[in-house]
């Protein structure tokens, strides 16, 4: 039998999976092909590496280290222990706790905007209920899912974290009334066999659009927080007179937790059938795989794991998602880290059933991408980057119906960038103690090598500051390359103002019994010019020396422009992939993180990601929001959803990430539902918003009488619902008889506007006397029907007198109302004369003349801006319109917002 000790076991096996999983072959196009440029790659895809096994590892070694104390005392019961840190949301330790020494506030108000930006932000509403938390209880991680108006959300909950042992790791909350407000749900229920389970991690939800029914999954440890098995769950819970519960608990999977940790579930449902389907990273003490289940009798049962990922990618593979087609095809995709040290690209892979789950289709590289695996965004804090692949289906009957999107943020190739070699004359640094603080700095430049030693005391651990001058748009690759491999250190960048304690970038090596990897590498873009603040420190008790190379990069021809874009590609089959087009519209040097993708009602892509343009310096974060009305190829100007800016690097927090692994993005069928980690208050809580998807037919013409070979102007108001993307709309005109009627026409309605469309309708000279239903139908800019109006047209025969008709006198209602700040009217007049259009307030005071002149016969539409003659704005209040026509006159009335 091996007597060693476990933990040196699974160091050994790990790092002989490191070893073997980086062969060198020769270098792709493009790439360095030198002796050190292959080094530094290999190390850091070995840093790659072990990060991504890192959590897992520390699981797999509680749980053999438990059972073999449980083995030596013969099956007594073990003392209470703390819970060994998960993959996920785990407490954070000493070096990821905020900055002491930058104050708060922890959420700042943005930048000055207009009224009309300001207005376009919709309404954020905080989804969970604060009270009885923790001082630091913190909630990240979310998930949303909608269904018309009601909408659930779910979070890691960092209020488990203050009970001992630890307590439950999961929150949702929920609303009947599409987001404008949310009741705490608090703690989901457990399958009723387990009543020491708790859920611990990774909450994601999906609804059945055919039953009503919402599901929640997650993962969870069935025997408590020193349990010695750990799950994958699902829930199930439904609305019932506007009041959301879940009524009961399956399992999916159990392992042994000595053996098999389950890692990032991900949940679908398939509205036709009710099939469930989950997917899951599963690590072992040997490496990692993509596994599948799927259950078609409502979660009850599941059937065993059936392995997505390929014997190659072993070890490799994280951040596995599954999502449903419209006609039941089951797609997957999941990030697989590269081995090969000549080559720059992580890989997406993706398999797709059309069984329902039964079967898939070859794996298919879908995605080559660049990550900056070794800093998270600016404030995030823990020591990595996220780059897992986010996924949508469209299933409306628009344009695209069945195209599948992915959505991820990458990097500029900073790979391929050589840095000098350390014994070149004139680069050295060393530091000038003291250089403890941003103070006192020790006056550095990009390039050079950065040499110290960090002193530490059994109760202090030395940091020391390095002051570099970037200029905006400059990229700063940073490798720490000397490292003894059993210390812990932190490498963190730190924003020139306004105290020089604003996080950018944090990598590090955080576990000194991690004895594989001793380097971190990462790259950072500078938004404006500036000095800079790199921060090397330890993190472990004890001195050591250290060299830090640093170099400019350089950006080729890649599509990344700096520390990380948005990025989203689509398929039609699932086997060739479109080129991938850049998302955000900012400038360089501000960073984009963890994106989502979702397909709106109105058959259109929506992304949100955390974006960081609305700070100078880009350290503090806001969500964005964009669609694409042309199935993915370009996308519009991004549109802010929250109202208030989140500072990560003080914001309170007990948990680690702090901004979640993800955040989410749903469709409900009428909006778009977006759930993040918000630091406004004073810990970190789950904020939604809901951005409205939906256009409608405002007012179009009555029925009217018409003689043969006459013709008629007619028109309809179309209202958009969306405040922050205008649309085109396209216009169809049909009729019950074969008459000749306009072409498609298309029109261009303004966010949270309305646009006016007329069309001449002519009566054939032909034509019988009788009714003839005339529609038009409206369809939005992702080909979804958006509404028809239909009006009556009655031939008769004979010459009609002008009263009669359509060119009648008349004043037609105002559109939109309330407006605001916009409003138009269409009015006729039966002859050509003189007209006034005027606008006056309820006192009878004339505040705009829009018309006063000649007016030719016939139907006219008037727009007014809602200001008065002078040029200004007018006031929120009710208003009227006022027609005057050969001593006639009528009036109108109207609501004005701001």
């Amino acid at each position: 039998m091996n007597s060693r000790p476990i933990a040196t076991s699974l160091r050994l096996v790990f790092a002989a999976l490191l070893c073997a999983a980086l062969p060198l072959a020769p270098a792709r196009a493009g790439t360095s092909p030198d002796p050190e440029s292959q080094a530094r790659r290999a190390e850091y895809r070995r840093m790659q590496v072990e990060m991504l096994r890192l959590g897992p590892l520390h699981k797999l070694r509680a749980a053999q280290e438990r059972e073999r104390a449980s083995a030596r005392r013969h099956g007594k019961p073990l003392p209470a222990a703390k819970p060994s840190r998960g993959a996920r949301s785990v407490p954070v330790n000493p070096d990821d706790l905020p900055v002491a020494t930058a104050p708060g506030p922890f959420g700042l108000a943005n930048p000055p905007m207009s009224a009309e930006a300001a207005a376009a932000i919709p309404a954020n509403v905080r989804c969970n209920d604060p009270a009885g938390d923790g001082a630091s209880a913190a909630q990240s991680e979310t998930a949303v899912a909608a269904l018309g108006a009601f909408v659930v959300t779910a979070w890691n909950d960092g209020q488990g974290f203050n009970s001992v042992p630890y307590g439950e790791g999961q929150g949702f909350g929920w609303s009947a009334n599409g987001g404008a407000s949310f009741t705490d749900g608090g703690a989901v229920p457990h399958p009723s066999a387990y009543p020491s389970w708790i859920w611990t991690s990774d909450p994601v939800l999906a609804v059945n659009e055919t039953t009503g029914d919402f599901w929640y999954c997650g993962l969870a440890s069935p025997g408590g927080a020193n349990g010695t098995t750990n799950a994958i769950a699902v829930a199930r819970g439904r609305f019932t007179n506007n009041v959301f519960a879940f009524d009961s608990a399956f399992v999916v999977r159990i392992a042994t937790s000595s053996s098999v940790f389950l890692d990032k579930q991900w949940i679908a449902v398939d509205s036709l059938t009710g099939n469930l389907y989950v997917s899951n990273t599963t690590f072992t003490t040997t490496g990692d795989q993509i596994d599948f289940y799927r259950s078609t009798d409502g979660g009850r049962t599941w059937s065993a794991s059936v392995m997505l990922s390929s014997v190659a990618d072993g070890g490799l593979v994280q951040g596995s998602r599954v999502a449903v087609g419209p006609n039941g095809e089951v797609h997957a995709v999941w990030s697989a880290l590269e081995t090969n040290a000549a080559i720059d690209t992580d890989h997406f892979r993706y398999r797709r059933s059309s069984d329902s789950g039964a079967s898939f289709g070859a794996e298919v590289t879908c995605v080559d991408q660049i990550s900056n695996f070794g800093t998270g965004a600016p404030g995030f804090n823990r020591n990595r980057g996220i780059t897992f692949p986010g996924i949508a289906v469209d299933r409306t009957r628009g344009a695209h119906r069945g195209r599948v999107y992915l959505s991820w943020n990458e990097s500029y190739d900073w790979l391929d960038d050589p840095f000098p070699a350390t014994t070149t004359a004139g680069i050295g640094r060393t530091e000038v103690e003291s250089n403890g603080s941003t103070a006192t700095a020790t006056a550095a430049a990009l390039g050079q090598v950065l040499r110290g030693t960090l002193t530490t005391t059994a109760n202090t651990r030395d940091q020391d500051y390095f002051a570099i001058p970037l200029n905006a748009g400059q990229h700063m690759i940073v490798y720490a390359d000397s490292f003894t491999a059993t210390r812990a250190f932190t490498l963190r960048l730190f924003a020139p103002a306004p105290d020089g304690a604003q996080m950018l970038a944090y990598g590090g090596k955080t576990d000194s019994t991690a004895s594989t990897v001793t380097s971190v590498v990462w790259t950072y873009t500078a938004p404006v010019s500036g000095t800079y603040y790199l921060r090397v420190a330890a993190a472990s008790y004890r001195s050591m020396g250290y060299r830090v190379r640093t170099v400019a990069g350089a950006r080729g021809a890649e599509r990344g422009r700096d520390q990380r874009d948005v990025f989203v590609t689509w398929s039609d089959n699932g086997t060739s992939w479109a080129t991938p087009a850049r998302v955000n519209d900012d400038a360089a040097g501000y960073d984009n993180y963890l994106p989502e993708i979702a397909v709106g009602g109105d058959g259109l892509p929506y992304t949100l990601a955390y974006d960081f343009r609305d700070d100078t310096y880009g350290s503090r974060a806001n969500l964005y929001l964009s669609r694409s009305a042309d199935g993915g190829a370009s996308w519009a100007a991004n549109a802010r959803v929250s109202n208030t800016a989140t500072n990560f690097t003080t914001a309170v927090t007990n948990m680690a990430p702090n901004m979640g692994d993800y955040l989410a993005l749903g469709s409900g069928g009428s909006a778009v539902f977006a759930a993040w980690a918000d630091g406004r208050n004073a810990n970190i809580d789950v904020y939604s918003a809901s951005v409205p998807t939906t256009a409608a037919i405002a007012s179009g013409p009555a029925d009217t009488t018409m003689n043969a070979t006459g013709a008629a102007d007619f028109g309809w108001s179309v209202t958009n619902a969306s405040t922050q993307f205008a649309g085109a709309y396209g216009a169809h005109f049909s009729s019950a008889r074969a008459w000749p009627l306009p072409a498609d026409a298309s029109v261009t309605v303004p966010a949270a506007g309305a646009a006016f469309l007329s069309a001449t309708i002519a009566v054939p000279d032909s034509a019988a006397s009788g009714v003839n239903p005339v529609c038009v139908t409206f369809t939005g800019p992702g080909g979804v029907v958006v509404s028809q109006d239909c009006f009556a047209i009655t031939v008769v025969a004979g010459q009609l007198g002008v009263s009669d008709g359509p060119l009648a006198f008349s004043l037609g209602a105002s559109t939109p109302n309330p407006a605001r700040g916009h409003a138009g009217i269409a009015w006729s007049v039966p002859r050509t004369g003189r007209a006034r259009l005027t606008v006056y307030d309820l006192a009878g005071a004339r505040v705009r003349t829009l018309v006063d002149g000649v007016a030719a016969a016939g139907r006219s539409v008037t727009w007014w801006d809602g200001r008065d003659d002078s040029g200004h704005a007018v006031h929120a209040g009710a208003y009227f319109w006022s027609l005057e026509f050969e001593g006639q006159r009528k009036a109108r009335r109207m609501v004005i917002v701001r």
